[in-house]
């Protein structure tokens, strides 16, 4: 999976966002695919997340929806796609409803992942979020 990630990576390392469980596999990322393509941004606030969308310094975000900020997931995935409609963003929940599934869905999250949240599974997030954004680099050429 590394090699597939370092194909995917021309520009440097991918800025992402990383929120509740997802921080919990920081060090492995770190180990795993290297500072050379991967440069995580922990935020300790839905302000702080904001912020650091409006800078640009995020390239991409895994949203916990238990993370304990003042809005849910949702909103907050609202107010990041009027800065950014852009930014590839993963909601990570427990919650295992339609209606969870369909509002992040129109608020094009890159995609939901259920609970409890594997590393596998996030690697695997995290390749498909590099390519898309190479892709969208190299098209935009």
């Amino acid at each position: 999976m590394v090699s597939s990630l370092q194909k995917d990576n021309a520009r440097g390392p991918l800025g992402l966002v990383v929120t509740g469980e997802a921080r919990w596999w920081l060090p492995a990322l770190e180990t795993i695919i290297g500072p050379q393509l991967l440069r995580p941004v922990q935020v300790d606030s839905d302000r702080e997340l904001l912020d650091v969308v409006r800078s640009g310094d995020a390239d991409a975000a895994v949203l916990d929806d238990e993370a304990r900020w003042s809005v849910d997931v949702l909103k907050l995935l609202r107010m990041i796609r009027r800065l950014d409609q852009e930014l590839p963003v993963v909601v990570v929940t427990k919650r295992r409803d339609r209606r969870l599934l369909e509002d992040a869905l129109r608020l094009t999250a890159f995609s939901v992942v259920v609970k409890p949240l594997a590393l596998e599974e996030l690697l695997r997030q995290i390749q498909r979020m590099m390519a898309r954004i190479n892709r969208t680099l190299r098209d935009g050429l």
